[in-house]
């Protein structure tokens, strides 16, 4: 009997390792996620932590690919971590509280990150600021003078990008009832009324905005050319892109709108052979992992170094020299 349940202890101990871990915090919860200090562990040791955002995101199904492709390949357990984005996700990763972290670039110019700490493995693809809606008075920025609009949460690249969008269109100082919701929560607040529009920023296509088109009439509100080079020539990491028409199923025209590019970072001591490992480990696999969420389709090697402000990795230096991207 006694061995019986030490065998069952074993067990349970190890799926937990292996499984994904969740931060209460996202949640407001009191609920603390139980994970080991990531300085003491090691890829293919033990659990390595990959930051990600909220779970209605496409940061959470990318990690959750990652996490499965690092156990699959490289023989370590892995878990994802549910955070408010991307600048959780850079303080998380420079204080060593996970090992990567997916990150908008935006945001590591922000003095309350430590760049020092940071490198970055690899460009990944773009966010796309898609203001959605479903009040169809709703035609332009300047019609969010007056309305309920949230932003993004606390913690957040997209609230950051939402802000300086709102500054750029003069709009910031308006009559406009700003909340601070979660993707999870503007969708809700879109239901059921209590807000007009709301701030998301992520990959295509985003998974709140498909569901809630198969629920109600929504539109997305297009981002003037002039309102993106503002912003280019205030902060230099930001476009103006399109958002095609079918991205989602009732956009029948494209959608104009402000992009960022997305990095995967890590510490700035993890061992150059690790952090080499990763990199060769994302790339030799990457069609398993836009298997998680299309976004992966824009993530190229021969363009992981461009418009990344921030210094990169020893160990990915080496790979990508290796593979002709240097």
């Amino acid at each position: 009997m006694k061995s019986s349940a030490f065998l069952c202890l074993i067990f349970l101990s190890l799926w937990f390792l292996a499984g994904c871990v969740y931060d209460g915090e996202k949640l407001g919860s009191s609920h603390k996620a139980s994970i080991a200090p990531s300085e003491e562990i090691s890829v293919g040791m033990k659990t390595l932590v990959v930051a990600t955002g909220d779970m209605s995101g496409v940061y959470f199904p990318l990690g959750q690919g990652l996490s499965a492709i690092f156990e699959k390949y490289n023989g370590s357990a892995a878990g994802t971590r549910v955070t408010n984005a991307s600048i959780q996700n850079a303080k998380l990763v420079s204080e060593k509280q996970a090992d990567l972290g997916i990150c908008m670039v935006d945001v590591l110019s922000l003095e309350e990150i430590n760049q020092q700490n940071l490198r970055a493995l690899t460009g990944l693809y773009s966010n796309y600021i898609q203001i959605v809606t479903t009040d169809r008075s709703i035609q332009s920025l300047e019609d969010l003078r007056g309305k309920r609009v949230s932003l993004g949460t606390e913690g957040s690249g997209t609230k950051l990008t939402a802000e300086r969008v709102m500054e750029a269109a003069n709009l910031m100082d308006k009559d406009i009832d700003f909340s601070y919701l979660s993707f999870t929560q503007s969708a809700a607040g879109l239901r059921n009324g209590t807000i007009d529009a709301a701030f998301l920023s992520s990959g295509l296509p985003n998974p709140v905005i498909q569901e809630l088109i198969m629920e109600m009439d929504v539109n997305l509100v297009s981002i003037p050319k002039e309102v993106a080079e503002g912003m280019k020539a205030a902060y230099g990491v930001y476009s103006w892109e399109e958002i095609s028409a079918g991205t989602y199923e009732s956009l029948e025209e494209s959608v104009s709108t402000v992009t960022v590019k997305n990095v995967l970072l890590t510490h700035a001591d993890l061992p150059d052979k690790e952090a080499y490992q990763l990199l060769q480990t994302i790339y030799q696999h990457l069609d398993e992992w836009k298997d998680f969420h299309p976004a992966a389709e824009s993530i190229h090697p021969d363009e992981a170094m461009e418009d990344i402000p921030i210094e990169f990795h020893n160990g990915a230096k080496k790979y990508f020299k290796e593979i002709g991207g240097e």
